[in-house]
């Protein structure tokens, strides 16, 4: 009989030590198994990350926030500009000029917004 070239054990088998040192390197099946200590460090290595939810909350600020820049920085502005050039009434102030500007671009979206779902004003 021949002696078996086999080993008797697969960790002594040289092919198969370089593919378990070969999946410890690339992080192989062992990786996937989590515990404890593991996924503090995984957390740390995926970095910033935000659900869904997360994010939904970030689109709307934006959005708010651009409507917001819209329908306050032209009022801003124009008051800014009177106050250099002509200046105000007795009693009237920058504030009261650009709360009235502001409730009046609102005013004008609001209507332009009803005559477009009515179908009027083209």
């Amino acid at each position: 009989m021949q002696p078996s070239t086999a080993p008797a054990t697969p960790t002594e088998d040289p092919e198969e030590v370089r593919f378990r040192t070969r999946m410890e390197q690339i992080g192989g099946p062992k990786r996937r198994r989590r515990r404890s200590g593991d996924e503090e460090d995984d957390q740390k290595d995926r970095g910033f990350r935000l659900g869904w939810f997360g994010w939904l909350l970030v689109d709307a600020f934006i959005i708010l926030a651009t409507v917001g820049t819209v329908l306050t920085w032209p009022p801003i502005e124009n008051c800014r500009a009177q106050e250099k050039s002509v200046g105000f009434y007795a009693g009237e102030t920058v504030g009261q000029c650009i709360r009235r500007g502001i409730g009046q671009r609102i005013v004008n979206a609001d209507q332009r917004i009803k005559m477009m779902l009515r179908g009027s004003g083209h």
